[in-house]
């Protein structure tokens, strides 16, 4: 499995750059070794809704693998990215070679269910500012990388509702 894994390609995106864009038929997963990046939503008014963020250690792809399916938004990176690519293809070959990592398949695909739900219940149960410590508690890190017009669509709120959050919990300077 070492040597499959190794022969696997290495990717570099500059920030700014589209590892894949919605409705594009996704062929391809990443493993975040370095960077940045974020998943958004573009509705019909060209208004950017940000789905998530994710940094080292992440998995991101446009569907679900490894199903070749039109990706429903584009992964953006905010930071240079440095990655290990996983082709849906030769994640399906795999699966029919080994078989005994079906269980960890199995696993990492409960994760992304598990996941959707509760991002699902945060939007629709918490108010802003019980989704922002949410937000913070969840992504601490990633989150002081972030620009706040980015973190208030996340949270589904305009940026100057967020400022205004974050005065209220003290995390604004005021001279």
């Amino acid at each position: 499995m070492a040597a499959l894994w190794q022969a696997l390609p290495r990717c570099s995106f500059g920030a700014g750059a589209v590892l894949q864009r919605a409705g594009e038929t996704s062929t391809r997963c990443w493993l975040l070794n370095d960077g940045l990046v974020r998943l958004y939503y573009l509705n019909d008014q060209g208004t950017e809704r940000n789905r998530s963020f994710h940094g080292p250690g992440a998995w991101v792809g446009g569907s679900l693998p490894p199903l070749a399916l039109p990706s429903p938004y584009t992964i953006e990176a905010l930071e240079p990215i440095q990655a290990v690519e996983l082709g849906y293809a030769t994640l399906q070959e795999w699966h029919r070679r080994l078989p005994h990592i079906q269980p960890l398949l199995d696993e990492a695909m409960g994760y992304l269910f598990t996941q959707n739900a509760l991002r699902e219940a945060e939007l629709l149960s918490l108010s802003p500012e019980a989704r922002y410590q949410t937000f913070l508690a969840g992504h601490g890190p990633l989150a002081e990388r972030l620009p706040q017009h980015h973190v208030a669509s996340y949270l589904g709120i305009s940026p100057v509702s967020l400022s205004r959050i974050r005065a209220r919990l003290g995390m604004v300077r005021r001279d």
